[in-house]
């Protein structure tokens, strides 16, 4: 599929959150078969469209139990849920806390909010595996339009307290960019006497793109030795990007909690470094 296709459907998808948005429905319309939609919808977003829309739901109804006084009720119905019980396992098990309790804490942090302009999908439609490149910059500005789209990476990401944390400056702090398709698709901000990552993200639609390695690649040859934290084993709001960084080499150190939710510290070792 292009990426003029992939953002139909989203389109499709977010005007009609609360209406019948099975898979062979939206592939009909799309003028895709099932099977297509899915692989293609899988490798663009590394989630399938069935995890899209159920984590877009539940991200409109935490947002409308923080700032309404609708029944819970008429939430879980208004966003595709059947009943109260289906609603509330589901937003227990994303959120970490029922409807109830979310409502009484009044907070809101979205769990996928994946509404891109049309200058963001040029970073699906760039294909060269290498057209990226690492640079530094010291402030954080290029972050604050990353973030909204990187949300699914971010655990317990509250908009207020993200944006006067990226507004930080101190010394030792720098910030590194990759850049593909003449937009920012990933970074990552060090700490540079703890060697630590305290913010890593990736557009999602530059995933596909091994960015994520180049990014780390870049950073370790400043710090060979990094840490980083992430979502903890288990964590039912985690798309994958825990098994991601596994991948490249970062091993489970402490546990953490961070925005109130928990996380895990990992770190990667130097290259040679003895286990």
């Amino acid at each position: 599929m292009r990426a003029t296709d992939h953002a139909a459907v989203v389109a499709r998808i977010e005007g009609s959150l609360g209406g019948d948005l099975r898979l062979e429905r939206i592939a009909e319309r799309a003028g895709y078969s099932p099977y297509h939609l899915h692989r293609s919808f899988r490798r663009a977003f590394g989630l399938t469209l069935h995890g899209y829309v159920r984590r877009r739901r539940l991200t409109e109804a935490a947002r409308a139990l923080a700032d309404t006084t609708d029944p819970v009720i008429e939430i879980a119905l208004r966003y595709g849920f059947r009943g109260p019980h289906s609603f509330t396992n589901a937003f227990s098990a994303a959120y970490g806390t029922p409807p109830a309790a979310w409502r009484r804490a009044r907070r809101f942090f979205p769990l996928l909010p994946y509404r891109f302009d049309a200058a963001a999908w040029e970073l699906a439609g760039a294909t060269a595996p290498d057209a990226f490149a690492v640079g530094e910059r010291t402030g954080a500005e290029p972050l604050l339009a990353l973030s909204p789209a990187a949300v699914d990476m971010l655990p317990g990401f509250d908009p207020v307290q993200h944006a006067e944390a990226l507004g930080q400056r101190r010394e030792g702090r720098r910030v590194l960019l990759a850049h593909r398709a003449g937009q920012v698709a990933a970074a990552a901000i060090l700490d540079a006497p703890a060697h630590h990552i305290e913010y890593l993200a990736v557009h999602p639609l530059a995933r596909g793109a091994a960015v994520l390695p180049a990014l780390l690649h870049a950073a370790r040859a400043r710090h060979p030795r990094l840490t980083v934290t992430t979502f903890r084993a288990g964590d039912r709001a985690d798309l994958g990007h825990r098994g991601a960084l596994l991948d490249l080499g970062f091993r489970p150190a402490s546990l953490r909690e961070e925005f109130g939710h928990p996380t895990q510290l990992l770190t990667l070792d130097p290259p040679g470094a003895l286990l």
